[in-house]
């Protein structure tokens, strides 16, 4: 019998959440709070509109390898770069990035920036069909906080400087679109 592939050599998955076909139950990203989201909270706030969620698989295994999820979001035009200001609105739309986890078998194998790139891709289109200036993310508070800021300050992100929220980024869409238009 041959050898199963390893996770590297299946082909990866990532498509919009259902309960039928996603399981949950083994996953873990080493934080405790985001497993639990992920196997308690997560469909209760996908029914209830306030997420929606992007789960990878590999080829027909349903076990979940990681994960994001999207919402709506405004931030303080005072905030972010010197445009939202000359606006000349309090509030500024964005999209916001709840959540990115990849499995801790997974982890260090691209698995999280393949993730991420298809949330900003994914914001891109819905910025297409509603107004929305920016990609907002939280870089988590816990192990290897250095590594995940450097992380997506490599994939463009940059400090919203928000005194509430010091670890609160974003990438403009002006930025997002620029950088598909290359590819």
């Amino acid at each position: 019998m041959p050898a199963e592939p390893s996770n590297e050599a299946r082909s990866l998955t990532i498509a919009k959440f259902d309960k039928a076909l996603h399981d949950r139950s083994a996953f873990s990203c080493g934080f405790p709070p985001i497993d639990n989201f992920l196997k308690s909270s997560l469909s209760d706030q996908v029914r209830d509109g306030m997420v929606t969620a992007w789960l990878a698989t590999a080829d027909v295994d349903r076990a979940v390898l990681g994960f994001y999820t999207l919402g709506a979001m405004a931030v303080r035009s005072n905030l972010g770069p010197k445009a939202w200001q000359r606006a000349r609105v309090p509030d500024v739309p964005v999209i916001y990035i709840r959540a990115v986890a990849v499995h801790e078998g997974m982890q260090g194998r691209g698995l999280g920036t393949a993730l991420v790139i298809d949330a900003i891709t994914r914001c891109a289109t819905i910025a297409e069909q509603m107004g929305a200036a920016a990609i907002v993310l939280d870089v988590l508070q816990h192990d290897h906080f250095e590594r995940r800021w450097k992380f997506y300050a490599d994939l463009g992100f940059q400090s919203l400087q928000d005194p509430d929220n010091p670890t609160r980024v974003y990438i403009s869409m002006a930025d997002v679109r620029s950088t598909l238009a290359q590819k």
